[in-house]
């Protein structure tokens, strides 16, 4: 009974947005950035309550994804399976490890990854040190990535999901990609935990005012 509840969300849910978005006039900052995100190898760092447009934005493109093994977690993953996404099941606190080892395997073949670096859990909008992790063991780049909207609906969960409203603005911001080196102490790592925090922070409220000012 729950695996057919978990189908059935998976498949309103990816019908949900793409009908939604059809709706929406999305933008990017660079502009003709979702584009290239088509080909580009990379890690996308988005907040966790910022993902709807960015999961259309990037359907289709075999990127793959980090989602936490929590209940909540599975009707995330069939929804953006159903959007052309790969799912990497895994978090910091469940299964991480293995995550972690299937996505630097996924990163070598080529495919590019997704992550939201405040999830699963929270707390809302503070990076975990698992997202530079893994951009030292990939070696990628990682492209901080945020969605301003110019109305939308806040969910009352923790990190209070944003659905942006029928006929409605987005803006996708993509900032310049932050290289993590192989190694690094303790101390480095924070560095690189703080400068992707507070990038990811100053551009979306850059974004959220930039796509107000376009009404």
């Amino acid at each position: 009974m729950k695996k057919l509840k978990f189908l059935l969300v998976g498949i309103l849910g990816a019908w949900l947005i793409k009908l939604l978005t059809l709706t929406i006039r999305i933008d990017d900052d660079p502009k003709g950035f979702n584009e290239k995100t088509k080909s580009l190898h990379v890690i996308y760092a988005f907040w966790h309550c910022m993902m709807l447009i960015p999961a259309y934005v990037g359907r289709k493109r075999k990127i793959q994804v980090l989602i936490s093994q929590h209940s909540d977690g599975e009707y995330i993953a069939q929804v953006i399976k159903r959007l052309g996404f790969g799912v990497i099941r895994g978090s910091t606190t469940r299964g991480g490890i293995r995550a972690v080892k299937a996505l630097v395997d996924k990163a070598r073949e080529g495919y590019p990854l997704a992550i939201t670096p405040d999830g699963p859990r929270g707390p809302r909008f503070i990076v975990q040190h698992g997202s530079i992790y893994l951009g030292k063991k990939t070696q990628l780049p990682i492209i901080p990535t945020v969605v301003g909207l110019s109305s939308y609906w806040e969910l009352p969960s923790w990190d209070r999901f944003r659905i942006p409203k029928p006929f409605s603005r987005a803006l996708m911001m993509y900032g310049n990609p932050i290289p993590i080196p192989p190694y690094l102490s303790e101390e480095e790592m924070e560095h690189y935990r703080l400068l992707l925090e507070n990038t990811m922070k100053e551009m979306a409220k850059k974004a959220d005012a930039l796509v107000r000012q376009k009404l």
